[in-house]
């Protein structure tokens, strides 16, 4: 039976509790937290004792909480977040009317659209600082909900189950084929599959969802992947494209700065319509930091729209 929990339990036992939920593996959480396995099982261990039953099932890949280990590991969470909005708030406090915001951004939107939203900002955001960590979706969740960010921008997919966080849809990303400017398929009176077939392909791999999304549009097109550059590096992908005559499938939003220099443009194929909801994902109401971001957002979104780079959510 476990007392006097606001006087035993210590912030530390919170962190190896998240830490553990998140990681699955003592090793990966010690790891993420810098300290030694063997310490990190004696604070486990410390935290059993506390609350007097064990909270984590061992199995051979891992750990997973248990019934008693699900409803600590949610409360961890919430505390922690709570101290981190503290920490937060006490440096605005400090900084007179300068605002915090750590962003978890995915790919496409780290690469394609916080770019352009800080550039075009100007003084709009001058007391808001912003810190950005690129990730996947899987990656940033657990992230979101221990507190250590507070939005999340990119690409919506429907969580696996229900974790009480707001998604909001800003636009669509739609994918299309692109080329650089000069590319020999310009050149051409129509541009077929078969003849961009001709050319090798380099695809993103930054994401096994948006790569599957992307094999999906391709196979539904015709187009054999068989030969395909595949690239987690944006840059490396990029620098293929403007330097040689390779053809990618992309959303077109990753690539948005590049279609604004037109330094790569957007193959006349036909491409299959899919619904490709993207936006932000937070916790709880937003607060001034996030407005502030979000306004940003939909003001670029808003311009990506007049380009035909994005597309704009049907409202009720």
């Amino acid at each position: 039976m476990a007392h006097y929990l606001e006087q035993r339990l210590k912030i530390r036992h919170l962190r190896v509790i998240d830490a553990l939920e998140q990681h699955k593996s003592l090793l990966r959480a010690s790891r993420a937290l810098r300290v030694s396995q063997p310490a990190l099982s004696r604070t486990l261990q410390e935290v059993e004792e506390i609350i007097g039953a064990e909270i984590f099932e061992r199995h051979p890949r891992g750990v997973r909480p248990n019934a008693t280990g699900k409803v600590l590991t949610a409360t961890a969470r919430k505390l922690l977040s709570t101290i981190r909005d503290l920490e937060t708030e006490l440096d605005r406090l400090s900084d007179g009317q300068q605002r915090t915001i750590r962003v978890g951004a995915l790919p496409v939107a780290a690469h394609g659209l916080l770019p352009a939203v800080l550039a075009n900002a100007g003084s709009r955001t001058a007391n808001l600082s912003i810190s950005v960590v690129e990730g996947r979706t899987d990656q940033m969740i657990p992230s979101l909900l221990s507190g250590e960010i507070d939005v999340i921008v990119g690409r919506l997919y429907p969580p696996g189950q229900s974790d009480g966080l707001e998604r909001r849809v800003l636009y669509n990303e739609p994918i299309s084929l692109v080329a650089r400017s000069d590319h020999p398929l310009f050149a051409m009176p129509a541009i077929s599959v078969a003849e961009v077939q001709r050319f090798s392909l380099v695809l993103p791999a930054v994401s096994t969802l948006m790569e599957r999304d992307v094999r999906e549009i391709l196979r539904q097109i015709g187009l054999s992947t068989d030969a395909a550059v595949q690239s987690t590096s944006v840059g490396f992908m990029r620098e293929l494209l403007l330097s040689g005559n390779f053809v990618s499938a992309v959303p077109r939003v990753l690539v948005a700065g590049d279609l604004a220099r037109d330094m790569l443009r957007i193959l006349p194929v036909p491409i299959p319509a899919a619904a490709r909801p993207a936006g932000i994902i937070h916790r709880g109401n937003l607060g001034d930091a996030g407005k502030l971001l979000l306004a940003e957002l939909e003001r670029e979104v808003a311009r990506l729209e007049e380009s035909d780079i994005v597309e704009l959510p049907l409202r009720d």
